[in-house]
């Protein structure tokens, strides 16, 4: 049954939906038991197929965002963006307006063209006014006529459209391939507006499409989802599990006591609970939710008291003035709080994290239901995605976002982060504890290390298993901007790297004289370090240009080793080996680096990489990153 009379939820509720498990930080005791009750519901649904407690629906990964239907105020047609709720709406009910409210910008000097917009907006406004809206929709726009490109997929010829990040794609000959393929417009409406005037609308999640006229120029649908049948059920033993985390979850939010009221506070908790979603989001785009929640306690006392102290810092008065010593009493105080409430605020934090784990338990359950096939691209291949993730509406209309929060909130935070899998408690290089462990090679050595470890970089690229490993590496290796310090929580290639070209860098080498000198003259070129890493964490892998590239290296780094030179055609030819010589390839770089660094970070991987030769015929998941691989500073 569709959901009725959702009341009060204005327009940036709808726009920014609440993980479930946020429920716990931003909606108070209240928000977790409600988190609970949807978790039980939704269990109910992995276990039976049958959502009997409420709707499901898919989020679509469209763009932009296309509000359209009848201004109250005049009766016209519009359609508009995001700001249609604002005090001064941009409503577009013409071409005129159109090209008035959706002007070129400028951005840090350079000019920002907005006429993509503005074209998918036209075309927006001239078919969408056919369906004869009579309240405010709101969908994903999915594709205009000239986005769909045909593809084919293991020997099947399919039409695609990729409005964001991901690739849809629908098997050529059937009906809704030909639907689509007629249309002008493709879109997918999940929200509907009400009221008399716009900027007190009413939002509901019921949205009826039923009475909208049809029309071949326009291709939509609704949201929600009418076939469970890719659903992978809870077994008993499964569903009985669930149940109990769940309980686990209520316990744990009782034992936070009145932690929640503090929470609810309007100035104390106000501060904790921004500050607590903003350390959770940092560690979303790092990859790694801290497990611990006595680690969660005392990291966070430390940022916090931190946050504080910069603060104090910028005022004119510093620490003696009135201000600071304002503040500096608030922050004992709070320190006093803190302290004094240790266990109901780790209780806290372990609710939010069982939370987490039993949304993530049934989100691989749920993951397979699908309306549309959904792809990732790489290179000239596709490879089989999940769907961005789900929205559940209970019976009174609130509605959470089950999505897997590590792979697709990224995503929103930054297009260009890239997909990691959990990583959890990353610590300083393995290799180089000290300036004495690198101090005991010569500098043609450590060089002959750097140019070993970008090699290996470039193998574990050049495979879907292990390309987010080098990716990340390499933005590892360059989250500072530069390697002028030696920084003990830096990459091992950071810190050899440092050694060699650091601005900072009073390294002794073996054999000082000759290592000198060698130094100077790396110094007086522009290494070329930074655009191979680049190159890595950019992730478009091309031979011809990994050669170059690799080339340039070499003559900068001055390398002689014939070993090293047969590595680098080894890895530039990698895509086209048999798999005999790949595994080859992989162990002599790994042995090569093993020699001069045992514990070095790639090590594992290339090993992992070596034992399974079996990837040349399918993709397989994405390793981790070994927790040994330094985190580093990350950029934001």
């Amino acid at each position: 049954m569709k959901v009725n009379d959702l009341t009060n939820i204005n327009e940036n509720t709808n726009l920014h939906l609440t993980h479930l498990e946020d429920l716990a930080l931003f909606q108070g005791k209240a928000g977790a038991l409600k988190a609970v009750e949807f978790l039980r519901n939704l269990s109910q649904v992995a276990k039976s197929s049958s959502p009997k407690k409420f709707n499901l629906t898919i989020k679509w990964d469209g763009s932009p965002a296309i509000f359209c239907g009848t201004d109250p105020s005049d009766g016209k047609f519009f359609v508009g963006t995001k700001g249609v709720f604002n005090k001064d709406p941009k409503l577009n009910k013409s071409r005129e307006d159109i090209e008035n409210n959706h002007q070129d910008t400028t951005r840090n000097g350079e000019e920002v063209s907005k006429a993509g917009l503005r074209n998918k907006l036209l075309i927006a406004f001239t078919h969408l006014s056919k369906l004869g809206i009579k309240n405010v929709l709101q969908g994903d726009l999915m594709f205009t006529q000239g986005d769909l490109k045909p593809v084919n997929y293991k020997g099947q010829p399919y039409i695609s459209f990729k409005p964001n990040t991901i690739t849809y794609a629908v098997p050529q000959h059937n009906e809704l391939a030909e639907k689509m393929q007629r249309a002008k417009i493709g879109i997918v409406f999940h929200t509907s507006y009400s009221g008399s005037e716009l900027e007190s609308m009413t939002a509901s999640f019921d949205v009826d499409i039923a009475g909208l006229n049809k029309t071949d120029d326009v291709w939509y649908d609704d949201a929600y989802i009418k076939d469970y049948t890719g659903i992978v059920n809870l077994t008993a033993g499964e569903y009985q599990a669930v149940t109990n985390a769940i309980n686990d979850a209520e316990k744990y939010i009782n034992s936070a006591g009145n932690i929640f009221d503090w929470l609810e506070a309007k100035e104390v908790g106000k501060d904790f609970k921004q500050l607590v979603h903003a350390n959770h989001n940092n560690m979303i785009r790092a990859g790694e939710i801290t497990q611990n929640p006595k680690q969660f306690f005392n990291n966070f006392a430390v940022d916090y008291e931190q946050r504080v102290e910069k603060a104090i810092a910028k005022l004119k008065t510093g620490r003696e003035g009135t201000a600071g010593q304002r503040r500096l009493a608030d922050l004992e105080q709070w320190k006093l709080y803190w302290q004094s409430n240790k266990s109901q605020i780790e209780s806290w934090y372990s609710a939010w994290l069982k939370l987490t784990a039993i949304k993530n338990t049934l989100y691989q359950k749920l993951k397979n239901i699908k309306q549309i096939d959904a792809f990732d691209q790489e290179g000239d291949e596709y490879v089989v995605r999940d769907q961005e993730g789900f929205v559940a509406v209970d019976r009174i209309g609130s509605a959470i976002k089950v999505v897997d929060r590590l792979d697709f909130s990224r995503k929103n935070f930054a297009k260009e982060e890239y997909e990691l899998s959990l990583v959890n408690d990353l610590t300083e290089s393995r290799a180089f504890r000290s300036r004495q462990d690198i101090g005991q090679f010569s500098a043609p050595q450590v060089s002959e290390l750097v140019y070993s470890y970008c090699i290996a970089l470039l193998i574990l690229s050049e495979e879907y298993k292990y390309k987010n490993i080098s990716q990340v590496y390499a933005r590892r290796t360059l989250s500072y901007n530069n390697f002028d310090y030696f920084r003990t929580n830096g990459t091992d290639l950071y810190l050899l790297v440092h050694s060699l070209i650091g601005s900072g860098s009073i390294i002794q080498f073996d054999k000082e004289k000759s290592s000198r000198t060698f130094v100077d003259r790396l110094q007086s070129n522009d290494i070329l370090i930074k655009e191979f890493l680049y190159y890595i964490a950019g992730g478009m892998i091309k031979p011809d240009l990994s050669v170059r590239i690799l080339l340039k290296l070499e003559r900068q780094l001055k390398i002689t080793s014939s070993e090293l030179k047969k590595l680098r055609r080894w890895a530039v030819d990698f895509p086209y080996m048999k798999t005999k010589d790949k595994n080859n390839a992989v162990h002599s770089t790994m042995h090569f680096i093993q020699a001069y660094a045992p514990r070095s970070e790639l090590h594992q991987a290339l090993r992992d990489m070596g034992r399974e030769r079996a990837l040349k015929d399918k993709v397989r998941p994405q390793q981790k990153i070994r927790k040994s691989v330094a985190k580093g500073a990350l950029v934001k």
